[in-house]
């Protein structure tokens, strides 16, 4: 049988799980009572009562994923959807990491809120510009500084908000289509929170060193530092999204083994019915290209950090994830491109975009990194645009995006 994703009846299904998870909270009453004892205590910092309690989050974490699973699960077995991997999948793909993103941030929310945090370490550490850093100038006029390092006042609700919202898809998880394979692999470094997280040391830099002299290489060591300043909730914050991380994968690495499926359903194609259960996505051109490049970059990033961090070859690269997009766009590229991405040790900064400009090139004519980079940024904005706006098609967030670069035109003729 085969049913539409959207013709699920998720409300139903959600209110099933609701109710099994209703129904397991009286076998939970010891731990939630700790948790709420020893949550009243995490302002002291104190290590063992921090690894007590993201122990037991982390917990309520893993059930309720593991929760929406089955009972989705339980639902596509039912109504006898096949191929069972790719139901199964699709509840993975569909239900489980849309469900992890918010869940995991509410959580992160509760946790740093619990422990009174500093804005002035957000900042920091994450280059969140909290509170501390507005200097109002009049009523209406507040201008951006470095934060306030003497202000010890702990970050207000809308600081947790920017914290918890460095919880992205696309961040915590990638997928390829479960045609191609259905691979499931983290994306590059530890996430957002994690002290060597790239995006977090270089927007804290931004905001809170550049303009001071002090160069990223120096920031690193000093960024560091502050973190581990920090501990327990620095590690704390890690241990939660790392937690989620690993049940995600830990579910997919549970569904059964796709190359054998893969190679039975190209022997047997009238085997199967087809579960339609992705709806395809049509994006106008101006975001397909943003995607496209989104989604090889993210590779090209993997691939760098195999070879670099992790001493493959490429060969063993290519052998352990075939289903990247980005081998048969280099099969197309002249043979000095070619070997230059075969040594990824002598790539330098700003590589990607410029292997982009060449795989995306108009005839001879290779498209400028600079115009690589706009259309990642108005990806990216489309896809922080798209949480918010789930129900609307792409062509609405084109239109915004086009008026306000109208308006940033106006202001730019003005001054």
């Amino acid at each position: 049988m085969a049913i539409d994703w959207n013709d699920f009846p998720h409300t139903q299904i959600q209110g099933e799980i609701r109710c099994r998870l209703a129904r397991s909270a009286v076998a939970r009453s010891t731990e939630d009572s700790v948790r709420h004892i020893v949550g009243r205590r995490l302002p002291l910092l104190n290590g063992t009562d921090h690894s007590r309690f993201t122990e037991l989050v982390a917990q309520s974490l893993v059930e309720h994923l593991r929760c929406t699973r089955d009972v989705y699960q339980e639902f596509v077995n039912h109504k006898q959807c096949s191929p069972i991997l790719e139901a199964h999948w699709v509840v993975l793909r569909c239900a489980v990491f849309p469900t992890s993103v918010p869940l995991l941030r509410g959580k992160v929310f509760e946790y740093a809120k619990l422990t009174r945090v500093r804005a002035t370490d957000i900042s920091l550490l994450y280059g969140i510009a909290t509170k501390t850093c507005h200097e109002y100038a009049s009523d209406n006029l507040a201008l951006l500084k470095p934060p306030d390092l003497n202000d010890d006042s702990p970050a207000t609700d809308s600081d947790l908000k920017s914290l918890s919202d460095l919880v992205r898809e696309d961040l915590l998880l990638q997928f390829n289509d479960i045609h191609n394979g259905g691979g499931v692999w983290r994306p590059f470094g530890g996430g957002p929170f994690a002290i060597d997280d790239q995006f977090s040391l270089r927007n804290s830099w931004n905001l809170c060193a550049m303009r001071s002299g002090i160069t990223l290489p120096e920031w690193f060591d000093i960024r560091e530092g502050l973190w581990k300043d920090g501990k327990p909730w620095t590690q704390g914050l890690c241990d939660l999204y790392a937690a989620v991380q690993e049940e995600l994968l830990s579910q997919w690495q549970a569904l059964p083994g796709d190359s054998a499926w893969l190679q039975f359903s190209l022997k047997n194609p009238a085997g199967f019915k087809s579960i339609a259960a992705l709806p395809e996505l049509e994006l106008p051109e101006a975001l397909s290209r943003g995607r496209d490049c989104y989604e090889l970059k993210d590779e090209i990033k993997t691939i760098h950090h195999k070879s670099v961090r992790s001493g493959l070859t490429m060969s063993e690269i290519k052998s352990e994830i075939p289903s990247f997009k980005i081998w048969n766009k280099i099969d197309m590229l002249p043979n000095d491109d070619r070997d230059t991405f075969m040594r990824p040790g002598t790539w330098e900064t700003g590589y990607a975009n410029l292997l982009l400009g060449k795989i995306f090139a108009n005839g001879s004519r290779s498209v400028a990194p600079g115009t690589v980079n706009n259309w990642l940024k108005d990806y990216r904005a489309y896809l922080r645009w798209k949480e918010s706006n789930p129900s609307k098609a792409p062509e609405a967030f084109l239109q915004d995006l086009r008026a306000r670069n109208r308006r940033y035109r106006k202001v730019e003729s003005a001054i």
